[in-house]
């Protein structure tokens, strides 16, 4: 089941007092951190879909996102700017690369480190926050306790059987009524031999008989009738 997207905006929470933190803000309103992860979500969201939409566009077989994918949409993201028009580029056959140069400086630049270094809590080993977050709580490098979490790896579990019926899974009894509801309609060929076989001892008339009150003929329904 998708966890609900509180748990990420609560993941994505610490990340964002950290960055906040680095910059050298030492307090925010709950209101305003939350406004602020909420942004943050939707801003990575839409860089995930440039990404994939580029992915999409640039690979024919492999549907992996290359690095020239992820740059594409960071440049429509207007994440690396400085940028000139692209035909002022072509017309002076010169790729602009401002943005990018100062992309990867921010990236090595000490801004980036103290977000790293307040991010891992000085533990230089782990890769990001959770993972420092969770040695940092427990005593041993055993994750036992969080598998099958949403911080953890999945249960490996078997297929469960169903108890009084004749499926032994869950998966064949739904295998079997999505068969039984994409059934093809009958021929028209069948269909027709089939009502000619109906109403072949009616004398081709294949309409059901018709009740006393449909067979009055010229008579009223005010007329008495004879009960006896």
């Amino acid at each position: 089941m998708t966890p609900p997207p509180a748990v990420f905006h609560s993941l994505l929470r610490p990340a964002v007092l950290q960055i906040l933190r680095a910059a050298g803000y030492h307090g925010a309103k709950p209101s305003v951190l939350d406004s602020m992860t909420d942004l943050a979500a939707r801003y990575l969201y839409h860089l995930c879909e440039l990404t994939a939409m580029y992915t999409e566009h640039n690979s024919s077989e492999n549907m992996t996102p290359t690095v020239v994918d992820i740059r594409m949409a960071l440049q429509h993201a207007g994440a690396l700017l400085p940028e000139r028009p692209e035909g002022e580029q072509v017309f002076w056959r010169e790729e602009d690369v401002r943005g990018m140069d100062e992309f990867q400086s921010w990236a090595s630049s000490g801004v980036n480190k103290e977000i790293k270094r307040i991010a891992l809590d000085g533990d230089d080993e782990a890769t990001d926050y959770l993972m420092a977050l969770k040695k940092k709580h427990s005593k041993n490098d055993d994750d036992s306790k969080y598998v099958g979490t949403l911080l953890g790896k999945p249960i490996e579990q078997g297929d469960i059987p169903v108890e009084g019926g004749p499926h032994f899974t869950i998966y064949d009894w739904e295998t079997q009524l999505k068969q039984s509801s994409e059934r093809p309609p009958t021929p028209p060929d069948a269909e027709s031999s089939q009502t000619q076989r109906d109403g072949g001892s009616q004398g081709g008339d294949s309409r059901p008989p018709s009740s006393g009150l449909s067979s009055l003929g010229d008579r009223s329904i005010a007329d008495e009738m004879d009960l006896s």
